[in-house]
């Protein structure tokens, strides 16, 4: 994306909470590189504290958040690192998503909270652009399975032991131009009462109108999110897991087989995410640390 487009959306986002803030409360407390922080800044910065994560926060700590912040945005500026509004405007939609509001219902909340929806997008922002830099200076995370079974031994896990399961993919097609889920949903969770075999079941679903029947694959517990493997675990040999819509339509698996494996552990994906974000943590907080040696930052008060 060219500079000029990413400077104006960061400026945007930057000065357009200033513009709505009252007068009184412009006091600019630090400076970044030329970039004001205002009191104003640093009471929303609390106030969305507040309303996210539940608990307060100094002043002092939410104004070194905020200098994070513009030091972040400032390099990817620097960088040229690509991002757009439709970048932020999707993260947003997908946090109004998962609080089962729309984004307009999301900004209204903020609103009658007393927060303004741009301090929490300008958070979005930093945090999208600045993990792009960071991945790209730290290269591809390597987590050595020597590290997963040191840190499982450290929770007394001896017995590496994991579940293969072998499974069917089973799609009922739904047409993008449709949409009709609700009536494809329906048609399989009828096939899901009447099934009780992988191999006949498969032929029962392969007569059905606009129904895929994929080969046949084989995954392990220790690769799978904590929810995926309830359900499979749940599901018996030769049923249906419940339907769920997907990409190409609705889709559910036929459970034709399990087994356990030595040599692997049903936490071996939890570990390896924790190992993950702690390194990225790490790295994080070194790169930061480095852009605040060379960053101009002028307190004011």
């Amino acid at each position: 994306m060219p500079l000029h487009r990413l400077l104006l959306l960061a400026f945007a986002l930057l000065t357009a909470v200033l513009v709505g803030a009252p007068a009184r409360a412009q006091q600019i407390v630090v400076m970044v590189n030329g970039d004001p922080i205002t009191t104003y800044d640093v009471s929303q910065r609390q106030r969305m504290h507040e309303l996210i994560e539940r608990k307060s926060i100094s002043a002092k700590d939410a104004l070194e958040t905020l200098i994070d912040e513009r030091i972040k945005i400032q390099q990817a500026i620097r960088l040229k690192l690509d991002v757009d509004q439709a970048d932020v405007d999707r993260l947003y939609a997908q946090v109004a998503e998962r609080s089962g509001r729309t984004p307009e219902q999301l900004s209204a909340g903020f609103k009658q909270s007393g927060l303004d929806d741009r301090t929490f997008k300008q958070k979005l922002l930093a945090d999208y652009v600045w993990g792009q830099y960071v991945r790209a200076r730290s290269g591809t995370v390597n987590i050595r399975d020597a590290d997963v079974i040191a840190a499982l031994q450290k929770r007394g896990e001896t017995q590496m032991i994991a579940t293969e399961y072998t499974l069917m993919p089973i799609v009922f097609v739904v047409p993008r131009t449709s949409g009709n889920y609700g009536a494809r949903l329906a048609e399989a969770n009828a096939l899901r009462g009447r099934f009780n075999d992988c191999d006949s079941g498969a032929e029962m679903a392969k007569s059905l109108k606009e129904v895929v029947v994929r080969p046949k694959v084989t995954r392990l517990s220790s690769e799978m999110p904590g929810p995926l493997k309830q359900i499979l675990d749940k599901t018996e040999i030769g049923k249906l897991t419940p339907p769920e819509v997907a990409q190409s339509g609705v889709e559910t698996f036929a459970m034709c087989g399990k087994r356990e494996v030595r040599g692997e552990s049903s936490q071996k994906r939890e570990i390896k995410d924790e190992l993950s974000s702690s390194q990225f943590t790490a790295e994080s907080k070194k790169f930061m640390a480095e852009l605040r040696k060379q960053s101009l930052i002028d307190y004011r008060r």
